[in-house]
């Protein structure tokens, strides 16, 4: 299993706790962290929508990364319009769920950086 750093953790967190506010998202997204077998490729049905928020929250932490060696503080506009070219729209969640869904993983990453 691949350590998730703890911003990504924290983003996901935040868009189950947007999509899904004291639902069962959150506890799924937490298994999904922790799980050995994470993958972007298997969104089955709902549950594994979990998979999907910590697979945007991974992607827009590296684009993030990626973005700081050519400025300090990247645009949260710059890195949401990235996340969005690069993670393709699925069958089990409308291009609205995974524009929330990245909205509130960037806005949480940058966050993170301010805080730090």
């Amino acid at each position: 299993m691949t350590a998730v750093p703890d911003t990504v953790a924290t983003a996901a967190l935040a868009a189950a706790d947007q999509m899904d506010p004291g639902g069962r998202l959150r506890t799924d997204v937490l298994a999904e962290l922790h799980s050995s077998e994470r993958t972007t490729e298997r969104y089955n049905d709902i549950v594994d929508i979990a998979a999907l928020i910590v697979s945007i929250a991974t992607l827009a932490w590296t684009v993030t990364v990626n973005l700081r060696t050519k400025t300090e503080k990247p645009k949260a506009e710059t890195v949401a319009r990235r996340v969005r070219v690069e993670f393709p729209v699925t069958d089990n969640i409308s291009p609205e769920q995974r524009d929330l869904v990245i909205d509130v993983v960037v806005d949480r990453i940058l966050a993170e950086d301010e805080e730090k």
